[in-house]
């Protein structure tokens, strides 16, 4: 995570930076909008001018904590010790983040399909041809780490069929690093999949949870995995290995999950398909919160028709859809705090 230390003068902020505000000065000298006095994670000091320009509407209140991405740097040198600033420009965002130990934050991806670059142009749809996964795998993680969240959950398909040993040392490489900051990586596998990418992500520190639940941030959340299956079931749904019923719970898997419906209430895919119908398991629960899924190459938001039970589907990280050209491949971080889940999009 970037800390005052990182910023240079008259250079980009790079990543993000966590600023925890102490002073609001909402009248400074025009054309400024507004400037603040704030620490960073380390409790360095620093000022951030917002000019009106830039059109900024981000409320900021004093003790609140807040993301900083874009935005220039500059370092000034007077007799108590350098100065340092942060002034906005045109990619200058700030967010408030949700603070304290009863909430937890998940980045979740899925389908990165690292290696679909060795896939024959004839596989690719048109748009595709020049699409190097091993970029947006690396951004995704990075964005896991610049946003500090508690743990990243990887919903299938890791890799494409074909990978070379750079591609799986990538990946590995990015694993270590995120899990090197704290934020663990868990996944489940795809249909992509193969026993060499398998074996390669073994020996990585990302965690395997198919069949199993694991328990994620200060406040836990429940996550149950569940590997593709090839439209049966080779294993049954992890009831021996919930740990607890109180803990809000999603569900992580690759198959195509039935009934889905979309936010308007229409159907996301048909039975015919071969989805994986998740009637039984939720016929016997009340406490699922949540199911993640991938396989499916178009990210979106719906519900498991008839159980009230939320769906988000991840989409690509990359613009590898057979159905669409933009696809709008994305990353999405959950804020879940008691039962409640807030979902963000954000595009890559």
């Amino acid at each position: 995570m970037t800390t005052c230390g990182d910023l240079r003068d008259n250079q980009r902020v790079p990543g993000s930076l966590t600023v925890t505000v102490y002073d609001v000065d909402e009248n400074p000298v025009s054309p400024r909008e507004v400037e603040i006095g704030a620490t960073d994670t380390n409790g360095e000091n620093l000022k951030v001018v917002i000019w009106k320009k830039h059109g900024i509407s981000e409320e900021l209140s004093v003790g609140e904590t807040y993301r900083i991405t874009g935005g220039r740097s500059k370092r000034y040198g007077n007799a108590s010790g350098p100065e340092v600033r942060v002034h906005s420009n045109d990619e200058f965002e700030i967010d408030r983040l949700k603070t304290g130990s009863d909430t937890t934050r998940v980045l979740v991806i899925g389908d990165t399909h690292v290696g679909y670059r060795h896939r024959s142009d004839s596989a690719k749809e048109s748009w595709a041809k020049d699409v190097d996964n091993r970029r947006t795998f690396e951004q995704s993680l990075a964005r896991a780490r610049d946003l500090d969240v508690d743990a990243v959950l990887h919903a299938g398909d890791v890799f494409d069929h074909n990978t070379t040993q750079e591609d799986r040392d990538l990946v590995s490489r990015e694993i270590q690093r995120t899990d090197s900051a704290g934020i663990p990586v868990y996944f489940v596998r795809g249909n992509h999949d193969n026993s060499v990418s398998n074996r390669s992500l073994s020996q990585s520190p990302a965690s395997h949870i198919a069949g199993r639940a694991a328990l994620i941030g200060q406040s836990p959340v429940q996550v149950l995995g569940l590997d593709y299956d090839t439209g049966g079931f080779s294993h049954q749904l992890p009831y021996g290995e919930i740990k607890s019923t109180d803990n809000p719970t999603i569900v992580l898997m690759h198959d195509t999950p039935y009934p889905a419906v979309d936010q308007e209430g229409a159907p996301i895919h048909r039975k015919a398909n071969s989805p994986l119908d998740l009637s039984g398991f939720l016929d016997s629960t009340e406490w699922v919160d949540l199911v993640i899924s991938g396989h499916m190459h178009v990210g979106k938001r719906g519900s498991i028709e008839g159980y009230d039970v939320p769906l988000l589907i991840t989409g690509p990280t990359g613009p590898i859809s057979s159905f669409e050209e933009d696809s709008k491949p994305s990353t999405w971080l959950l804020t879940i705090s008691d039962r409640e889940i807030e979902v963000e999009r954000h595009l890559l």
